[in-house]
């Protein structure tokens, strides 16, 4: 049986774990049915490891339910950059790493050649003359060496370091760096430039404070360089609802976030339907850039047209347009904040004065049904509502007739 190590290798299934099962799933130990039971313990130690203090443990009749509890209020740094600070190595790599870095250290360039001789005086065991060439070779991309050719071979020095501490800027750029390693996209890349100046974020925290965004990064990256080089990709998209995997192949536009849940999303133009689609970007995995659309261009402006009739993230069913007409009753004398609000959370419906406080907006999107939660909000305040889609307007209907007999007349209200 082999032990078990902390360090990952697929952060793809890390990755997966932390995101379904500790932050959205909730679940006990025998419902996670996708890995056997040992992988299971093996992850769920690795991440309790990364994550110390932040584990809450709770036991109910179902068995032990593990997941994650963070006050945003209390914390100043992502502790999920735990997992992208972690790697697998091996004896040799770790041997290479410093003998490397300090036979080096002088400022002088040697080729992989004369490194193994000063290698095999100072170990028992040498590596080959091939995986010390490799390990240059990745140290070079790293742009931990350079390299520059001598005769046949390629000789290799140390990359002179960063002067950021000489900056005449460097107090305000670490400040910067503090904000940004925590709203940003690659916010790994500012926390990794903190921890190299010995510096945490010490000035600022946020109400709103979506740590699990760091998990889709690898693919997001994946995905920004296939919408520069205007590649389709190929992918698979983990569903939500139902569990099922589905391999989807697509032309990537635009990412979009959503400003209410901070939820991100791809979208992009499904050839065989012929038509724009959003997918979460947390429900995506295994991204890979496919050929160049040549087209490109056009597709990306047929999706800016589109976008002044999307309500949120979704290009609508078989009907394309869907209409829904609200009749409110607003005091304008002493509500004039709420007409503020209709204008400037109605993305371009129209608002019209039917007479003394009473406004109808009408709006026309794709999809309605995500107007719902907005239309909720002005639940008092609505005279009428039609919409052309029949089925959200059930829904708008049955949700009041719940709400009304839980508050009621049996409570006093009526």
């Amino acid at each position: 049986m082999s032990n078990y190590q902390e360090l990952i290798k697929n952060f793809e299934r890390i990755r997966d774990y932390m995101r379904q099962f500790f932050l959205y799933g909730f679940k006990v130990r025998s419902e996670f049915g996708e890995k056997s039971g040992r992988t299971y313990d093996n992850e769920r130690r690795r991440i309790e490891s990364y994550l110390a203090g932040y584990i809450h443990t709770d036991y109910t009749p179902r068995g032990k339910q593990v997941s994650v509890h963070m006050d945003s209020k209390q914390i100043s740094s992502n502790p999920l950059y735990a997992a992208w600070k972690s790697k697998s190595f091996t004896d040799n790599d770790l041997l290479l790493h410093f003998f490397l870095l300090y036979f080096l250290g002088n400022g002088q360039s040697l080729t992989a050649s004369s490194l193994c001789d000063l290698l095999a005086e100072h170990l028992e065991i040498v590596p080959d003359l091939q995986t010390v060439r490799n390990k240059c070779r990745e140290y070079e991309r790293l742009e931990i060496l350079t390299a520059e050719k001598t005769g046949r071979a390629y000789a290799y020095r140390l990359s002179p370091p960063m002067t950021l501490e000489s900056s005449p800027v460097y107090d305000e750029l670490m400040h910067a760096v503090k904000f940004c390693s925590e709203v940003m996209p690659f916010g790994f890349v500012g926390s990794t430039l903190l921890d190299r100046e010995f510096l945490h974020n010490d000035l600022f925290c946020w109400k709103h404070y979506f740590l699990v965004h760091t998990l889709e990064d690898q693919v997001l990256l994946t995905i920004l360089n296939a919408i520069r080089e205007h590649q389709s990709i190929t992918f698979e998209n983990h569903s939500a609802r139902s569990g099922s995997r589905t391999q989807i192949t697509g032309l990537p536009l635009q990412i979009f976030v959503s400003t209410q849940t901070g939820r991100r999303y791809l979208c992009l133009y499904f050839f065989p339907r012929r038509r724009f689609n959003c997918l979460r970007l947390d429900c995506i995995s295994n991204v890979k850039p496919l050929e160049v659309c040549p087209e490109y261009s056009l597709y990306k402006e047929k999706l800016q047209k589109n976008q002044s009739s999307c309500w949120g993230v979704s290009f609508g069913g078989r009907s394309r347009m869907e209409t829904l007409c609200m009749k409110l009753y607003i005091d304008e004398c002493r509500e004039g904040h709420i007409l503020n609000r209709l204008q400037r959370e109605g993305r371009g419906g129209e608002i019209l004065k039917v007479r003394d406080n009473e406004f109808l907006y009408t709006g026309t999107f794709f999809d309605t049904n995500e107007m719902l939660s907005w239309v909720k909000s002005f639940t008092g305040r609505i005279l009428d509502l039609q919409c052309s889609n029949e089925t959200v307007l059930n829904k708008v209907t049955r949700d009041l007739e719940i709400m009304y007999q839980m508050y009621g007349e049996k409570n006093g209200i009526i």
